[in-house]
């Protein structure tokens, strides 16, 4: 096993900021440590988060050292203040990467949460191998990491795979792909259990309540939309989706095989799961320094 320097990964989205160490092979050195985050969740949150949560992992370590530290966030990541990041409201606008810096004690990069999954995947999990990749992050919000020839794309302003925003039915998609998403399609549908979440809504499903099918058959049906739009621009090899929505697979699986069986794009689940998004963090320093 790798017993060289460590890189530690974080993962900060809408319900919860994750953090581990991580080997320069891409296993973890040590546990996914994390708190809550949530619309309340501020500068000062993340700041003293982050502090504990470095300090949890260095102490997991032992002496082992670290290198230098991975920061995925939801929304863009440039070289100014963090923009669209709806689901973590007060963080719009703060200078997010002098926040990490002051708190994390070594080397920084950052990059988009979405963009560091599909990092993880290209080059440890599902998509090994492949040149020509598309990450998407189904949970709190909706997210899409571009992999073009072996190389993440970020566009003209770092805004490439801002999915979240393409207009359906009057709406963002991310109205829709998303797991309040599929609780408003669950009521919509006739649902009838006020504060279920997707998890609950999820269970209903498998034990065959019809609102709760209906639900994540629309969703499934968004998210195909979705698919056929990423294949239609950039004819990836393969598809990899991950995030807690993707745990409904076997639910809205049938939709995604009917709708996009004869593509030769392939779609694939996540194979790190949940520490997927740890994972690509880590590796943004893996082989260079931190770019910010």
């Amino acid at each position: 096993m790798d017993a060289g320097p460590c890189f530690l990964g974080v993962d900060l989205g809408g319900t919860r900021l994750r953090m581990a160490a991580v080997t320069r092979d891409g296993r973890l050195a040590t546990d996914v440590f994390s708190v809550p985050t949530g619309v309340r969740f501020g500068p000062d949150d993340l700041q003293r988060s982050l502090r504990e949560l470095v300090e949890q992992a260095r102490s997991a370590l032992d002496a082992r050292a670290v290198a230098a530290l991975g920061f995925g966030t939801a929304g863009v990541v440039g070289d100014g203040p963090l923009t669209q990041c709806e689901n973590l409201p007060l963080l719009n606008g703060a200078n997010v990467a002098e926040l990490v810096r002051a708190s994390a004690g070594c080397p920084v990069a950052l990059e988009n949460d979405a963009r560091c999954f599909t990092l993880a995947e290209a080059r440890f999990g599902a998509a090994r191998g492949a040149h020509d990749v598309c990450g998407l992050t189904l949970g709190t919000g909706v997210g899409c990491g571009v992999m073009i020839g072996g190389r993440l794309h970020r566009g003209t302003v770092s805004q490439a795979g801002e999915v979240w925003r393409i207009p359906v039915r009057g709406q963002n998609l991310e109205h829709f792909v998303s797991g309040a998403g599929v609780v408003r399609g669950y009521l919509a549908a006739g649902g009838s259990e006020i504060g279920l979440d997707a998890a609950g809504v999820l269970e209903k499903a498998r034990l065959g309540d019809g609102a709760a099918l209906r639900a994540w058959h629309a969703f499934g049906e968004d998210l195909a939309f979705l698919c056929e739009l990423v294949i239609a621009l950039l004819d990836p090899a393969l598809i990899v989706m991950g995030g807690s929505l993707s745990r409904a697979s076997d639910v809205y699986q049938p939709i995604l095989a009917a709708r996009l069986g004869e593509r030769s794009t392939r779609i694939a689940e996540t194979e790190l799961g949940q520490a997927a998004g740890v994972i690509g963090a880590a590796a943004l320093n893996m082989d260079e320094p931190a770019r910010r």
